[in-house]
């Protein structure tokens, strides 16, 4: 058996492989001399008197009287406990150093940085999801997802629309029970990337064969790629559960609002609409408001927008890509209209 993991774990205690194999040891035979040790090392003996010093210190080998003296280990669960004090003392100290620095708060409003740990990717997506304040699109495989499922749980609570993809061979049985308790918008897939976009801002993603490899995105253009891939797929993708979306409810992807809205106007319901964007005339800032004249969503050409019935007429409102439309949506609100 490889004890390399126990040999790490010493060295996070501040000992050596030499503590280490000296512990081992003594679990594994019972209370030995410290010439026994040296001999069954084939160690010196000031070295295993170095050692069992550093040891008894952390309270690891315990000394039998007697002449000469011996040593035994203590039990594995209290190595486990001094462990995880010394850890716990040493994330206090971290933090509280770290605590006392002036962080710069300047944010970059766009790049894409490389992530090499699938541990950092993963906690880069759970910090995404924290964040997020309307609504997430998420994709992974079963194992992924159920790493997510509190953090995505939380995010529903406080009102976050959640649109979730799992990618499995086959359909994914443990993750349904958890599913229809909790979420309600979660499509199946056999395959794709490991994706989380939090708010059309930000989005983690991973291929799945390559985990220590990942990429942190603030970039529009390549979130709005990633959007139309993530949008495609949950078309396609079979469904757990879609649940129709209660209103009021704002959206910041848009091709998702418009297959929302389109749901609910062909079921009879009459819609108004409130849109934050980008005039595609002149590229300011504007509002747009009113009632939905119409939904389209063209799959064979591609023109996916809102008609606006507003006091200037009809207006179209497409996505941060809009070209023919007059509106570039950022935020899209919709509200039901009852008479």
């Amino acid at each position: 058996m490889s004890m390399e993991y126990v040999i790490e774990l010493f060295k996070r205690l501040g000992l050596s492989s030499s503590d280490a194999k000296i512990y081992i040891l003594l679990l594994s035979r019972g209370p030995l001399s410290s010439s026994k040790i040296a001999e069954m090392l084939t160690m010196h003996r000031p070295q295993v008197h170095d050692s069992i010093k550093r040891l008894s210190a952390k309270g690891l080998v315990e000394v039998l009287g007697g002449r000469p003296s011996t040593y035994r280990a203590v039990d594995p669960e209290i190595l486990f406990k001094v462990f995880e004090k010394e850890m716990k003392d040493l994330r206090a100290k971290a933090r509280e150093v770290l605590s006392s620095l002036e962080i710069s708060a300047k944010e970059v409003d766009y790049g894409v940085w490389m992530l090499r740990s699938y541990e950092g990717i993963t906690l880069k997506a759970e910090g995404l999801i924290e964040k997020a304040q309307i609504d997430l699109a998420v994709c992974g495989s079963e194992e992924f997802i159920l790493r997510m499922i509190e953090k995505l749980r939380r995010a529903r609570e406080r009102g976050v629309l959640v649109y979730t993809i799992v990618y499995s061979k086959e359909c994914p049985k443990r993750i349904i029970p958890v599913i229809k308790k909790y979420f309600d918008k979660v499509k199946w897939a056999i395959s794709g990337d490991i994706m989380v976009i939090a708010d059309s801002k930000e989005a983690v993603l991973v291929q799945r064969r390559i985990k220590d490899y990942g990429l942190y995105i603030r970039e529009p253009v390549l979130i709005d790629y990633l959007l139309h891939d993530f949008f495609n797929r949950w078309v396609r993708g079979r469904t757990i559960r879609d649940s129709i979306v209660k209103l009021p409810r704002r959206f910041t992807i848009h091709r998702l609002a418009l297959l929302e809205a389109k749901r609910m106007v062909e079921s009879g319901k009459k819609l108004s609409v409130r849109v934050e964007g980008r005039s595609t005339k002149n590229d300011t800032y504007i509002t747009i408001e009113g009632l939905v004249h119409d939904v389209v969503l063209d799959f064979s050409t591609g023109l996916m927008h809102f008609s606006v019935e507003t006091k200037d007429g009809i207006l179209r409102v497409g996505g941060p890509d809009a070209i023919v439309e007059e509106c570039a949506a950022h935020v899209i609100e919709l509200e039901e209209v009852t008479d």
